[in-house]
């Protein structure tokens, strides 16, 4: 954003700052003029740049509105800020739209939204959207359904990606899938062989544990109800199509944090530039790679995209085979 305007009176007030208590608020008052210059000309900036993307009034969401703040914040900052602010918008929309091309968007733009307001992302994209981690000042959309967010002011770069540890009935529900039977069954074995076994898992763990040939005989239908889990998820994640949202949504923090997918523009005095902060991250590569799923090991189903490695889905016994609850385990996969 343009901070020529209003510099020397920031240099002004750091040199004003008392060293006395009774001047802080008259200090206060003038940051505070700061910042609502701030974000004025931010606001014209992303007004400006919503238009020219979309290249005219009627593809921009509550255009009505948007126009009147535009022609409220002219007044506010003056005609240079304001004609500066116009000039970047427009070298910024130039650069986005070149990028959208470059990066697997078609570049027909059908909708333009200003979601600085609360709630207006969200309501765009037909689901819940914590602006707190999406940074999106403008949403673009592209004729076909695709969803751009534009972050028009300086963002923290994405970190990366947390897993999630989803216990059996979360999978089994959300895969429309039944596994409790293949634990089930192999517990049935175990007391069948070990009659004497008690029926209580708190109490089983004892008896197992203080019988090697019982441990032994439980670590190896254990291992065997782990390989079978992990068969009948590659399969069921394999078949499934919206498999992206599955995995943001059930396996990876960040359903909520990166949709719609975001970039950084800045404009600056000649042209823009662009900045990626899922570039190189494990979300980049689910969004625009091809996923795959393998199996890892003897319980484990690795998650692919792009030639990248995610993660491990992983299930797992909370602790004793055969004698604790199971769940699974988002692990990371080097």
């Amino acid at each position: 954003m343009d901070m020529e305007r209003i510099m020397p009176l920031q240099q002004y007030v750091r040199q004003l700052r008392p060293r006395t208590e009774s001047y802080i608020p008259h200090v206060d008052k003038i940051q505070n003029i700061l910042s609502e210059a701030n974000t004025d000309s931010a606001d014209v900036n992303e007004i400006m740049f919503g238009y020219y993307v979309a290249g005219t009034w009627g593809k921009f969401v509550d255009s009505t509105k948007a126009q009147q703040q535009l022609e409220l914040k002219r007044g506010k900052i003056g005609q240079k800020a304001y004609d500066s602010q116009d000039e970047k918008a427009k070298a910024m929309a130039d650069e986005v739209i070149a990028w959208s091309k470059k990066n697997d968007y078609n570049g027909v733009v059908e909708k333009v939204w200003w979601t600085a307001r609360p709630g207006v992302l969200s309501k765009a994209v037909g689901r819940t959207v914590d602006s707190r981690k999406n940074p999106t000042d403008v949403l673009i959309g592209f004729v076909g359904g695709e969803f751009l967010g534009i972050s028009a002011k300086s963002t923290k770069k994405q970190g990366d990606i947390g897993f999630k540890n989803p216990g059996m009935g979360t999978v089994e529900r959300n895969l429309n899938i039944s596994l409790a039977q293949i634990p089930n069954a192999a517990l049935e074995t175990l007391l069948g062989e070990f009659p004497t076994l008690s029926k209580s898992s708190k109490a089983r763990k004892k008896e197992i544990r203080s019988d090697s040939k019982i441990k032994s005989r439980a670590e190896e239908l254990g291992k065997v109800v782990l390989s079978d889990i992990a068969d009948v998820l590659l399969r069921t994640v394999n078949s499934k199509s919206d498999v992206l949202d599955y995995l943001l949504d059930d396996w990876l923090d960040a359903k909520n944090a990166v949709y719609p997918r975001y970039i950084k523009v800045t404009g600056m005095r000649q042209g823009a530039k662009i900045e990626d902060p899922l570039a190189n991250s494990k979300i980049s590569a689910l969004a625009s790679g091809d996923i795959r799923f393998i199996k890892v090991g003897n319980d484990s189903v690795g998650v692919l995209a792009d030639g990248k490695k995610i993660l491990k889905m992983r299930a797992k016994y909370e602790s004793q085979k055969l004698a604790s609850s199971m769940k699974f385990s988002g692990d990371p996969w080097k």
